[in-house]
């Protein structure tokens, strides 16, 4: 469990988070949502200690994300919008390189990397350079690392722009099959579609601030009675708050 209690966050003159709080539960994919600016980055950014000047408190199943970075650490991965990786390495040597980071053995990693290469549809291109990688060959590369340990906390930041749809649809279900096992995973994108199929809750936010909070059967019934689509009740959501904050 995710606990975020009255955070606030600065970037000099201009405030990311304003008095946020939140519980992201155990074994749930849990949605992330809001226009660019929404705060949703430097939410996951401060969940995971890559961002420390800021007020409040954040706990990882009771460990601070002030106090205990190595746990936070070793616990959690993320796979952010950017793909920065090795170009002179194949895809195959740099899963290598992050399996031994994260002090897999060899045995193990190879049987991890085997599964995620075939997965996302990776085997075509793995023995690549990643120098010669498109946008989706990166993004894949990068969510195959973030996955490789299986972390009990995983945060996807836009990361998904890109993959194909089979590889969508696999991910899906993996996904799936971790927050059964009690995973905890933060999926943020603008694929309103997406967010609302894949997550058990979806957050809305808006200006470093949480608007609302829908659970899957609470969306699902929203949908069918007023016959919307997640993204009309998104944006009249937003158009709501820009209205009040108008007032």
């Amino acid at each position: 469990m995710i606990r975020i209690d009255n955070v606030s966050l600065f970037y000099e003159t201009q405030q990311a988070l304003d008095q946020l709080s939140l519980t992201i539960d155990s074994g749930k994919v849990t949605g992330l949502v809001g226009p660019n600016g929404a705060g949703k980055t430097s939410l996951i950014r401060v969940i995971l200690g890559l961002i420390r000047e800021f007020e409040g408190e954040i706990t990882l199943d009771g460990h601070s994300t002030k106090r205990e970075r190595k746990w936070i650490k070793h616990h959690c991965a993320y796979a952010p919008e950017e793909t920065h990786l090795f170009s002179y390495l194949s895809g195959r040597e740099f899963l290598l390189l992050i399996a031994r980071l994260r002090q897999m053995t060899d045995r193990q990693a190879q049987k991890e990397i085997d599964f995620l290469i075939d997965l996302l549809g990776m085997g075509s291109f793995c023995d690549g350079l990643i120098d010669d990688y498109s946008h989706g060959m990166r993004q894949k590369m990068l969510i195959s690392a973030a996955l490789l340990h299986s972390p009990k906390f995983i945060f996807i930041d836009e990361a998904l722009n890109g993959l194909d749809t089979e590889a969508l649809l696999r991910l899906k279900d993996h996904l799936a099959q971790l927050a059964q096992k009690g995973h905890t995973i933060v999926l943020a994108s603008h694929i309103l579609p997406l967010v609302a199929e894949w997550c058990d809750e979806v957050v809305v936010m808006n200006r470093g601030k949480i608007l609302r909070s829908f659970t899957r059967e609470t969306l699902d019934n929203l949908l069918k009675q007023e016959e919307k689509t997640f993204t009309q009740v998104f944006v009249e959501v937003i158009e709501q708050a820009n209205r009040n904050r108008a007032l």
